[in-house]
């Protein structure tokens, strides 16, 4: 390749016809990455790609290549488990912040982000995604959260929307529900010892998906206790976060319901604080049933059932 003289502000660079195409059509490469071979100005590439009326890429063409070039890698398709797909729309529901790179261009790539100070969620993020696409993450910022993203194609476009509530494809699957209730703990989830007793709880302002989370739960026999308001909107948490929209909280008690529900739920779990906390709980009801001949929950013996009218099941 040869450069030729500067010429005012256009510059003449010899490049024929064959290895233009070569570069753009076969290899891929960007306008700018041409450019930089021939330390020339971008525009000049434009034009020359004109002049030999090589049609330009589309602009959803030239998101895949950026994808595929400036991620390092190749863009992986979804595996389409519909138990893996469950489960990623729970966490995403619940934890995750998604998104379609350039959304006035229909670009095909779909950035998946989350923000944590736990390095366990952080963990399971590169799980999930990094068999898929492309993972960036940064530095400890001065609260000591560390920001994430993957880069997907289009096959995780299912990710983009945000609903409250629960699909029926989902919700009519024993499977894919306790897949998808998996997913939703592991963001928003707890299993914890409190005074003595494991409990797990639900915090979220999600209020359709945990009246639906409520409802199958009870198809299965797991009692709870009827979702409820916790904090309302606009009132600030211990953080120092407002609430801009009613919190609302789901809370299992009796020693039988949590048995039942990590019973099933073990399977599909994967946050390792979740998992670690759930066997405490499920030791600690192991020990008090020990300790006191399996005697049923006195203060939660009642059924909890019962839900209002203005409600109906899944």
């Amino acid at each position: 390749m040869k450069l030729k003289r500067k010429i005012g502000k256009s510059y003449k660079i010899d490049i024929s016809l064959n290895k233009l195409k070569k570069l753009y059509l076969d290899r891929k490469l960007s306008e700018y990455e041409i450019a930089k071979m021939f330390r020339c100005p971008q525009m000049t590439i434009s034009r020359r790609l004109r002049e030999y009326g090589i049609p330009a890429r589309t602009i959803r063409e030239a998101a895949v290549n950026r994808a595929k070039h400036f991620y390092g890698k190749k863009l992986k398709n979804f595996s389409g488990n519909l138990e893996e797909k469950s489960y990623l729309i729970g966490f995403r529901l619940g934890d995750l912040h998604v998104r379609q790179a350039g959304e006035n261009t229909a670009s095909p790539v779909v950035i998946v982000r989350t923000n944590s100070t736990k390095i366990e969620e952080i963990q399971l993020f590169r799980r999930m995604f990094s068999k898929y696409g492309y993972i960036w993450q940064g530095n400890k910022d001065k609260s000591g959260a560390i920001s994430i993203r993957c880069y997907l194609n289009s096959t995780f476009s299912f990710l983009i929307s945000k609903i409250d509530s629960i699909e029926n494809w989902i919700l009519n699957n024993q499977k894919y529900f306790l897949a998808f209730l998996a997913g939703y703990i592991d963001a928003e989830g707890t299993f914890a010892i409190c005074r003595d007793d494991g409990i797990f709880a639900i915090k979220t302002q999600d209020k359709g998906i945990l009246w639906q989370i409520y409802f199958n739960l009870d198809k299965s026999d797991i009692l709870c206790k009827r979702p409820r308001i916790v904090r309302l909107m606009g009132n600030v948490d211990c953080r120092g976060v407002k609430s801009n929209k009613d919190v609302w909280c789901l809370m299992i008690y009796r020693k039988d319901a949590l048995l039942k529900l990590i019973e099933i739920i073990d399977p599909y779990l994967k946050h390792a604080k979740r998992r670690k906390d759930m066997k405490a709980v499920k030791a600690n009801i192991k020990m008090r049933n020990k300790k006191y001949n399996n005697m049923l929950d006195r203060r939660w013996y009642k059924t909890y059932s019962i839900t209002p009218k203005n409600y109906v099941r899944a």
